[in-house]
């Protein structure tokens, strides 16, 4: 499929949201731990992206597992311009989703304005922007920084924790998660750059398989706090009621 076929819409886009406040917006969000991650329910073969580069076999390496979770190849990048949308199935289940956390480019190529929505099947380039996100989130501009184009230029792993950013979303706002999408809306473009990259995503909650009993991911009564030391933490107030 061409890129003109695959990311045709119009980037006539607004960027005038009315975002109403959670109810939780001022209480400080509730720290998750490595034992939740939802990574291991993904239907990782069934993931799909919209405007990827990359070959279709890169894509289940997105979702980093405990061994592989400091490599940053290969490098998701967006095709046509800078925008992404890639769809998260997870297997024979639903999540009760905590937070996101996104390994992402920290230059010229760090997304900016991520939107995400729950159980919609049909969202494409010719209908997101007139789909309503169940939550909008800014990416700080915090990440791996720029190497050059050629892959060969790029450490196979960079074991640091300083670049890993874990944003906290609305916990009974995304509940019955069957499928989660992210979309890239834009980037930081300081270098009028069209491209965004992203090196891996680590989504963490509850996890319940379907007419079975609930498999719940938290094993621990209270976080540890080594699971998140200098990782950045953004918590958004920016839900979509």
């Amino acid at each position: 499929m061409s890129c003109e076929d695959e990311h045709y819409h119009s980037h006539s886009h607004s960027h005038s949201h009315n975002h109403n406040h959670d109810d939780n917006d001022h209480i400080a969000p509730i720290p998750t731990s490595s034992s939740q991650s939802l990574n291991s329910k993904i239907d990782t073969y069934k993931v799909t992206a919209l405007n990827m580069a990359n070959p279709t076999d890169d894509l289940p390496k997105l979702f980093k597992d405990t061994t592989t979770k400091y490599q940053i190849k290969p490098v998701i990048r967006s095709d046509c311009d800078e925008q992404l949308i890639i769809n998260i199935p997870f297997l024979n289940g639903s999540v009760k989703l905590y937070s996101v956390i996104l390994r992402t480019n920290g230059g010229s190529y760090c997304p900016r304005t991520i939107k995400l929505f729950k159980n919609d099947k049909t969202i494409d380039f010719d209908n997101v922007d007139q789909k309503k996100p169940v939550q909008t989130i800014t990416h700080p501009h915090v990440g791996v920084a720029d190497y050059d184009d050629e892959d060969d230029d790029l450490p196979e792993v960079l074991q640091s924790d300083d670049d890993f950013v874990e944003h906290f979303v609305s916990r009974h706002k995304f509940t019955g998660v069957q499928q989660l999408t992210i979309f890239i809306e834009n980037i930081y473009d300081d270098e009028g750059e069209e491209e965004c990259r992203v090196h891996s995503i680590e989504l963490r909650g509850e996890f319940t398989e379907l007419n079975k009993d609930p498999v719940i991911t938290l094993y621990e009564s209270a976080a540890n706090p080594a699971d998140h030391k200098n990782i950045t933490v953004v918590d958004h107030q920016h839900v979509t009621q």
